[in-house]
C-alpha cells in the first residue's frame, strides 16, 4: 500500500468519528428560499491531505482537530491583516507546521507500527486526541512513584548456648 494512500485511509477513518453537518452561515439564518449558498473555494496550499480532497471534507477534519486539541482554526491558521479573518491558506503561523508534522506521525503510526500487531490488533486509530485528549498541549505523563517494599526481617539473634 502506497504511503499517500495509508493517509488518506488513516484521514478516512478519523474524519468519519467527526463528520458533522455544516455549520449555518453567520448570524445563524438560512439562505432566503431562492438564493442559493456562495460555494466554499476549493482548498488551497495542502500539504499533506491528498491534494483532491474537498472543502467540506477539509472543514470536517478541521472540526475534528479542533475537539481533539481545544483549540479554535486561529491557533494553527495566520488571520490576513487587511480584513483580519483567518487565512487557511497562508503559512505564516509556524503552529501550522507543526500541526503538518504531527499529521504526518499520526498516519505514521497507524500505518507503520500499529498494522504490526498482530495480537490483540488495534480497533482505533491513534488520533490527535489520543494524546492531547482536548488540551492543545498534552500534559506530560508522570507515573506513579514505586510501591515501597516491605522491610527486610532483622536476622535472628545469635545463639548463647556454649
Amino acid at each position: 500500500m502506497t504511503r499517500s494512500l495509508r493517509l488518506l485511509l488513516v484521514l478516512s477513518l478519523s474524519t468519519a468519528a467527526f463528520a458533522q453537518t455544516p455549520a449555518p452561515p453567520a448570524g445563524g439564518q438560512a439562505p432566503p428560499a431562492g438564493q442559493a449558498r456562495r460555494p466554499m473555494p476549493a482548498p488551497s496550499n495542502l500539504k499533506v491531505l491528498p491534494k483532491d480532497t474537498t472543502a467540506q471534507q477539509v472543514i470536517t477534519i478541521m472540526r475534528g482537530y479542533e475537539g481533539q486539541l481545544g483549540v479554535e482554526c486561529g491557533y494553527c491558521h495566520a488571520k490576513d491583516p487587511a480584513t483580519g479573518r483567518n487565512n487557511f491558506a497562508s503559512d505564516a503561523n509556524p503552529m501550522k507546521d507543526r500541526a503538518r508534522v504531527m499529521m504526518k506521525m499520526t498516519a505514521s503510526i497507524n500505518a507503520d507500527f500499529l498494522t504490526q500487531l498482530t495480537d490483540p490488533k488495534p480497533g482505533n486509530p491513534v488520533e490527535c486526541g489520543t494524546c492531547h485528549r482536548g488540551m492543545a498541549k498534552p500534559s506530560v505523563f508522570v507515573p506513579p512513584p514505586p510501591a515501597p517494599r516491605p522491610a527486610a526481617a532483622p536476622p535472628p539473634p545469635p545463639s548463647t548456648s556454649n
